[in-house]
């Protein structure tokens, strides 16, 4: 078997050096993209009052663009004379094809650089819509085409002051048109001083100034001003404007706290499903999942619901972001999931490796079992897709890995791909420096249950699994007030003090260090029908080491079953799927593998023991709990 993974392993150190080594460094993309197109478009609606430029308001007037002037630049030459020559220079190098870098051009963009100030407002403006209509230059870096865009970034900076707020957004626009928002330091000016009056801009400009927050991709300033101004004007905006204010609220990670204006959206999205185009419905759908909260379930499930119709008409990634959208609140519509699930399964050679991971989660996470049995299908299917996917595989190498994981949770045990991404190479190549990520626990541990019959391929070292113990794995609960207790830790602690008046000896570890929270164990001995102490085998706490009957009991016990092992698991509210009868695959699969190490696993509800009433109450509950699955 190890083997078959050397194989596969040969080609991917050759991939590695030509990515890492001979490849070629791609310039920075100044041009916006698909999305903010149509974000833009939204703003270019011919009906909407937005300060936009428009194509038309880029053409000068024939006479000025005649002649040659430029090329003999005269300093003390007049303002509008120095803006018509520019504009000759456009049409010039336009004409041509040439660059603005061409020599001939020097000392023209050498001298409009230096009386630049002199420029009124249009023709500042101006200047920014015809520096767009260049031939596009190699590189914002460009010689000339640097000096003239940043001179006129200084010079629009020095003007912020005087500007109102539709003049600055009317230059902000121009800026975006070059592909340049980002680059220079205009636009974040401009919404530094709109930020001190957020709250009063009109709906059109609030959409406006969202947009540039979104291309900025981070908060320039307070956003729940944002949040605040499109409480009131909400109903004032068409639901692609409401697409472009969720773009700039999730680029900027910010989540919409005010549950009035999430139930607005909510039933803005639900009424107008049929008609929502595949962009403005992800943000929607982005800035839902990332805002909502115990609250929202309800307007959630129903639009989950409304969602199931228009799986066939909307794109994969929209349906990918249905599919999302219940994961953070653990809510699942498996009608929905189920068909979203066949329309990859049909579509699965056209997806992204980031769609993949995405939706190998969703699988992973809600542990569906549909009845026309899709998610198994697929989950076959998808090793042999990652095979074929190796140069998507090296340039994002964390996805690979975290595909592995989810499906890993579907019982899916791929030993040559687990050599792959459990190899040394691979590994530094994922993370070139610090701890690997919460993923590679898992997997190491995954393959260390396996066995060594079955997986002969590299693990995780010793000092590794040691740091991940005491990075990943939660504190063990303790009522000294050294730790903020949450619901669960609170739980466990009320178990083991109502367990101890039943049997002595038991202890809270980490019997699965690779999941957060610790378990409550009992070692139970049938024959003398009383709990035993842990063995001096089980090591210290934290030390990233699956304990097994051996650790727990010792050597000279572990074989004997009359001795059982008993871990007692708390299911929180983020363990089930809401609504459902069943565990997350998480959840799932910390059973299973409980199962597997020959432990007995005792699950209690959560919101079994808080129905619970008094310490009498609870004891007769665990010894009930105790004798069903462990016969104590």
């Amino acid at each position: 078997m190890w083997t078959r993974t050397h194989c596969l392993w040969r080609r991917v150190p050759h991939l590695l050096r030509r990515q890492l080594c001979t490849s070629n460094i791609l310039p920075a993309r100044i041009f916006a993209d698909r999305e903010n197109q149509f974000a833009h478009g939204i703003l270019m609606e011919s009906l909407k009052p937005y300060q936009v430029l428009r194509p038309k308001d880029n053409v000068a007037p024939k006479e000025l663009l005649c002649g040659e002037r430029f090329l003999q630049p005269q300093s003390q030459a007049k303002a509008e004379d120095l803006y018509a020559d520019f504009l000759g220079l456009v049409q010039h190098s336009t004409r041509l094809g040439l660059q603005v870098s061409d020599a001939r051009y020097d000392a023209f963009a050498r001298c409009y650089c230096e009386q630049l100030h002199r420029l009124t407002d249009e023709q500042l403006l101006g200047s920014l819509s015809a520096l767009g209509e260049l031939p596009t230059p190699e590189s914002p870096k460009t010689r000339n085409y640097m000096e003239l865009w940043n001179t006129l970034d200084i010079e629009c900076c020095r003007r912020i002051e005087g500007w109102s707020s539709a003049q600055l957004l009317l230059v902000s626009d121009a800026w975006y048109r070059l592909g340049l928002a980002r680059i220079g330091e205009y636009v974040w000016l401009a919404l530094k001083k709109l930020g001190r009056k957020v709250r009063k801009l009109p709906p059109e400009q609030l959409v406006q100034a969202m947009f540039l927050c979104n291309l900025l991709r981070r908060p320039v300033f307070e956003m729940f001003d944002f949040e605040l101004n499109l409480s009131r004007c909400v109903n004032q905006m068409s639901l692609g404007e409401l697409g472009v204010m969720a773009m700039g609220f999730f680029k900027t990670q910010t989540p919409i706290r005010n549950p009035e204006l999430l139930e607005q959206i909510y039933q803005r999205l639900g009424s107008e499903l049929d008609t929502v185009e595949d962009i403005p419905l992800v943000a929607l759908l982005k800035v839902l999942r990332y805002s909502s909260k115990l609250p929202q379930v309800e307007p959630l499930k129903k639009l989950l619901c409304s969602l199931e119709d228009q799986v066939e008409r909307v794109s994969l990634l929209a349906c990918l972001h249905m599919a999302l959208l219940g994961c953070d609140l653990q809510t699942c519509n498996d009608v929905l999931v189920e068909r979203i699930l066949l329309r990859f399964e049909r579509e699965l050679e056209g997806a992204r490796l980031k769609d993949v991971e995405r939706i190998c989660l969703v699988m992973a996470l809600f542990n569906i079992n549909s009845p026309s049995g899709v998610e198994a299908r697929l989950a076959k299917r998808l090793p042999d897709l990652l095979r074929q996917r190796l140069d998507e595989i090296l340039r994002h190498p964390r996805c690979f890995t975290n595909c592995l994981q989810f499906l890993t949770m579907r019982g899916i045990q791929d030993v040559e791909l687990l050599g792959v991404v459990l190899a040394p190479r691979f590994l530094q190549h994922a993370y070139r420096t610090g701890l690997p990520g919460r993923e590679y626990f898992h997997l190491d541990a995954f393959a260390r249950l396996l066995g060594n019959e079955e997986y002969q391929g590299p693990l995780l070292s010793e000092r590794q699994l040691q740091q991940m113990g005491r990075l990943y794995t939660q504190y063990i609960p303790v009522r000294d007030g050294r730790f903020r207790l949450n619901s669960t830790d609170r739980i466990l602690l009320e178990i083991r003090e109502a367990a101890t008046l039943l049997h002595r000896h038991l202890s809270f570890k980490h019997v699965l260090p690779h999941y957060e929270r610790c378990d409550l164990v009992l070692c139970y001995d049938h024959r003398q029908r009383r709990a035993l102490p842990l063995s001096a085998e089980v090591g210290e706490d934290y030390n990233g080491v699956i304990l097994t009957r051996r650790h727990l009991l010792g050597e000279t016990k572990a074989g004997d079953d009359q001795v059982a092992t008993i871990v007692i698991v708390i299911a929180g509210w983020n363990n089930m799927i809401r609504d459902k009868n069943r565990f997350t695959g998480q959840m799932d699969m910390k059973l299973r593998q409980l199962r597997q190490l020959g432990h007995q696993p005792v699950v209690i509800y959560w919101h079994e023991w808080r129905e619970l009433e008094n310490a009498t109450d609870r004891q007769d509950f665990l010894r009930r709990r105790l004798s069903q699955v462990a016969k104590i």
